[in-house]
């Protein structure tokens, strides 16, 4: 019997292929012109079976947080991804690189599923396919050599969906939604995709938007990582 998370996923891509799969909207929104003017980028949300399957829906999802030392982001925790480079055949096998590259989880393990509509993240100037995976078993390396990532992180979703995780991450007046985890928040753009990717999953737990952290910019950039 296939696992329940991946029916779920299956489901989405199905629901994206139909039209009846609702788009990321708000900040991210795609709009035709404003896509022409970026960068074309992809990122891939890789879920494998939770140890414990009892903890629905059952799967954990793979994250990184990038190094305090980098230029760009440092410090996020963000789904692996990156540019699309004119050798990736689609966003989905740009996808798949990037996470081999950033987590050492090899190609072979993944199973792409199928990519979601695009969305913008307008503070970076991308337009970001974002795909879907299933790993039946995921290895991440113990180390990358590409510098830009400090750890991989495997969250289970249940943790995640934890309304008391949960809360509106503020940064110079502008919210997100955020998820609370060991080594930080998840917020910003990531944070809005997966709220979002969620609900449209039917996993989402009600939580209170209204709760609010008040990140600050050394917050936002890591600097509790230096220490």
């Amino acid at each position: 019997m296939p696992h329940p998370a991946l029916t779920d996923l299956h489901t989405a891509v199905e629901r994206v292929r139909t039209g009846t799969y609702i788009p990321l909207g708000g900040p991210h929104a795609y709009d035709s012109d404003r896509a022409a003017a970026s960068r074309n980028a992809a990122v891939l949300a890789l879920f494998t079976p939770a140890a414990d399957r009892a903890r629905v829906p059952g799967a954990d999802l793979f994250l990184v947080q990038r190094s305090p030392a980098l230029r760009h982001h440092p410090g996020q925790i963000a789904l692996p991804g990156g540019r699309i480079e004119p050798t990736d055949v689609g966003p989905e096998a740009a996808a798949v690189r990037e996470t081999e590259e950033e987590t050492g989880i090899p190609a072979g393990q993944v199973a792409v599923l199928g990519a979601l509509p695009q969305v913008l993240v307008p503070v970076s100037g991308f337009v970001v396919t974002p795909v879907l995976g299933w790993a039946d078993r995921a290895t991440p390396a113990t180390t990358v050599t590409d510098g830009e990532v400090l750890h991989t992180l495997r969250l289970p979703v249940a943790d995640l969906l934890d309304p008391a995780a949960r809360a509106t991450v503020v940064l110079a007046g502008h919210g997100s939604c955020g998820f609370r985890i060991a080594t930080g928040w998840v917020w910003g753009f990531t944070g809005n995709l997966l709220d979002h990717l969620f609900t449209e999953l039917g996993w989402t737990l009600p939580w209170d938007r209204a709760r609010e952290h008040a990140m600050s910019w050394d917050e936002a950039r890591g600097a509790q990582l230096l220490d």
